[in-house]
Order: C-alpha cells, then structure tokens, then sequence
C-alpha cells in the first residue's frame, strides 16, 4: 500500500459529508464524449510545478477520455464526485468503468477510489497488465494487456468489496476505516509514475437487489484464493 502517493486520497479539497441510512437508488453516468468537469466531475490535476498546474495531455478519441501523463511522473489529473452513497439494506453498490492502460513508467498509476458516507474506502491503482488493490498490501489481479477491460466493483454493506474484470469476480476484499468520506474518484491519480490511459466510461450508482449481504459474506471466505500475488 502508498497511501500517501494517491493523491485522490491526500487532496485537501476532498469533501467530508455527514454519514446516511442509505441514499435512494440512483445512477450516474460519464460516457466519455466530453470532459468530466463539463458533466458534474470535479477536476483534481497538477504536475512538477504544483496544485492546478498543467496537469495531463487531454483529449476525447473515439468516445473515450485519453489521460497523457507521460511527460512527468508528477503528473496528476483525476476527476471526484461528493454525494450520499451507500445502499440501503437489499440495495446494491456498483461502479463500473471500462479502461486501457497504454502504458505506466513505473508501476501502477491511473487509480479508482471509492469511499462510504461512513468513511470506509476502497481503492485500485493499474499497470498495464494488472491491478492492484490501494489498501491491501501486493493484492492483485491480472489481465491482458493492450485491451480495453471491463471492471465493476459491487458491495452490498460498503464493508466488502467483489472486483470483477470482464464479468469474472477477480478480488474480494474488506473496505478500510479512511477520513473521506461519501466519494468516488477515477483517472491519473498517483504521484510517482507516468501513465497514458483511456477511459471509454465511469459510472456508479445504487441499485435494487434482492440478495442479501450473505453473498459476500461467502465469498469472503474463499478470499485469498481470488487475490493475485504474483507482482
């Protein structure tokens, strides 16, 4: 874990909201065809020369938000959004994207984060060819490179996580105790490593769903044959 390189976790504009039952089910959606903070994202970005400075090389090619950020491994240029999130009891959490690394200087750099209206946070920081999990340490999961991938994050409670890549569960975890609270945030996020990424789409939201908790319950005891500690 560097919990200090991430810098959607570090930023002191991230807002802190009082904690929910369970926000009413809901869906938004970043399709890719223009920039996030022209659809309700705020934009988070700096490189060598400090907060607000310069940030990546940005553009929208074929429907997807290209991220270039090779050019410094200070650069940084992530999108959040602070709202109530959590599900109500038979509801559902998701967050889904769809993304391709190009390519990464050093190890992981784009990143996704997620975190309860009860600060309990969870992250992924990608390389090329994997992703690992931000608060567990060398948790991780291969995929191949070169290709956009399909991820979606589910939780039923906020407290344990499935991560699935292409429709196939690849890690389930715990959430951890953080200070942020009632936020996701996505893109080049972490200082350190250079990174050129494409973000066809990004959306979350809480959705009916009639199993209960239990489900992950189970999977949490089948955990450690789901995590990857290959790298």
């Amino acid at each position: 874990m560097r919990f200090a390189t991430l810098l959607l976790f570090t930023l002191p504009a991230l807002a802190v909201l009082t904690s929910t039952a369970g926000a009413e089910p809901y869906w938004i959606s970043y399709d890719g065809n223009d920039f996030p903070e022209n659809e309700g994202w705020t934009r988070e970005y700096g490189d060598e020369n400090g907060h607000g400075q310069g940030g990546a090389v940005r553009s929208i090619e074929d429907g997807a938000l290209v991220l270039d950020g090779l050019r410094h491994v200070a650069i940084y240029d992530a999108y959040t959004m602070s709202r109530p999130i959590d599900p109500a009891p038979d509801e559902l959490f998701i967050m889904r994207w769809r993304l391709r690394v190009d390519e990464v200087s050093a190890r992981e750099d784009p990143a996704v984060v997620a975190f309860s209206d009860d600060s309990w946070g969870v992250g992924f920081q990608f390389s090329e060819s994997y992703v690992e999990s931000t608060f567990e340490d060398a948790v991780t999961a291969a995929f191949e490179a070169g290709v956009f991938h399909l991820f979606e994050l589910r939780s039923y409670d906020m407290r344990q996580y499935e991560l699935l890549i292409d429709g196939e569960v690849a890690l389930v975890g715990p959430f951890f105790d953080t200070i942020t609270a009632s936020e996701v945030g996505w893109g080049d996020a972490v200082t350190g490593s250079a990174s050129l990424s494409r973000w066809d789409y990004f959306e979350f939201g809480v959705v009916p769903e009639p199993c209960s908790a239990a489900t992950l319950s189970v999977a949490g005891a089948v955990a450690l044959f789901l995590r990857r500690r290959a790298f």
